[in-house]
């Protein structure tokens, strides 16, 4: 009976951190790209809705799982926005290094797959409303292998 007891305390409290932990995310999404290859065409969306009545700073950043058999130590991606005025679209280009100059991975890694995050700007929308991420590959080639997901993550920001 204690066993149990202690079980449940333990599995409310580390539930109890991870909401704490949390509670500045806005968004939190992830895409699969296609295991044979993310072609230079494809285009990720991701659609997020931004609930304030006044919107606060936000800090955005652009996630990514690489498998081991990434054959490049940094990941180019071109970044469309349309955060600080629902009509125009802002591009960023970001460079993610997911390698160092030996080859060894950055990103927390479990198996074979490797996550690495990136901070790439702070905004303050405008207005509430539903806004679009579009995520398409910078790289050279026509299809880049060895990427497993690519994700967005918004936080509110505090002063």
């Amino acid at each position: 009976m204690k066993s149990l007891f202690r079980n449940s305390l333990f599995c409310s409290l580390a539930a109890s951190l991870m909401v704490a932990c949390n509670e500045n995310t806005v968004y939190h999404s992830y895409q699969t790209l296609p295991e044979k290859g993310w072609e230079k065409s494809d285009t990720l969306s991701f659609h997020i809705p931004i609930t304030d009545s006044v919107p606060p700073t936000i800090r955005l950043f652009a996630e990514v799982r690489n498998r081991s058999n990434y054959p490049y130590h940094n990941l180019h991606l071109f970044i469309s926005q349309n955060l600080q005025d629902s009509t125009v679209f802002q591009l960023d280009t970001l460079t993610i290094n997911l390698a160092d100059s030996t080859g060894k991975w950055k990103g927390k890694g479990w198996g074979s797959i490797y996550q690495s995050a990136v901070f790439f700007k702070s905004v303050r929308p405008l207005c509430s409303g539903n806004y679009t991420f579009s995520i398409t590959s910078g790289m050279k080639d026509e299809k880049l292998e060895g990427l497993n997901d690519i994700g967005i993550r918004i936080e509110k920001q505090h002063n």
